[in-house]
């Protein structure tokens, strides 16, 4: 774990840790890094990540980054999960700032990344319903694409 928070590091990655990016919070375990050739891929998400945590000014938790295919499926993750790849994190914010106005501006800057950048970093973008809690799924390198559209299409449309 040392030598990822050193590569995580060495990459601008301030403040996220390899044990954010290999516990699954809500199942309760931390995995073992993926192969180390894997990094690279998650720093594009991380970068977002940063960026969202600075536009907030509010830490972000990492509920899920890395998930090998045994922990996927405990999670009930896709088949296809960019999870599996080393390309994903789902991020919510602290307790202490579960507000509906902090929630909002949290989906908004996603939403605003995924517009200004989403061809190039190629991000999927997950906003999940506010009676869901407040997560925001990011992921790099795959393809652009979003889904929960009944809640993301209105706000991606109000920021065109």
């Amino acid at each position: 774990m040392k030598e990822l928070d050193k590569f995580l590091k060495d990459n601008g990655i301030q403040n996220f840790s390899a044990r954010e990016v290999l516990t699954l919070r809500r199942l309760g375990v931390t995995v073992d890094p993926p192969p180390q050739d894997w990094w690279p891929r998650i720093i594009p998400a991380l970068e977002i990540a940063e960026t969202l945590r600075a536009r907030l000014g509010h830490p972000l938790i990492v509920g899920n980054g890395f998930r090998p295919p045994a922990e996927n499926k405990r999670a009930g993750g896709a088949r296809r999960s960019q999870h599996l790849f080393f390309r994903a994190l789902d991020l919510d914010l602290p307790r202490s700032a579960k507000t509906r106005e902090i929630q909002e501006a949290f989906y908004e800057a996603a939403a605003r990344i995924f517009l200004d950048r989403g061809e190039e970093l190629k991000i999927g973008l997950g906003l999940y319903r506010p009676w869901r809690g407040s997560r925001v799924h990011i992921d790099c390198g795959f393809r652009r694409r979003h889904w929960s559209k009944k809640y993301t299409n209105p706000l991606l449309e109000s920021l065109r």
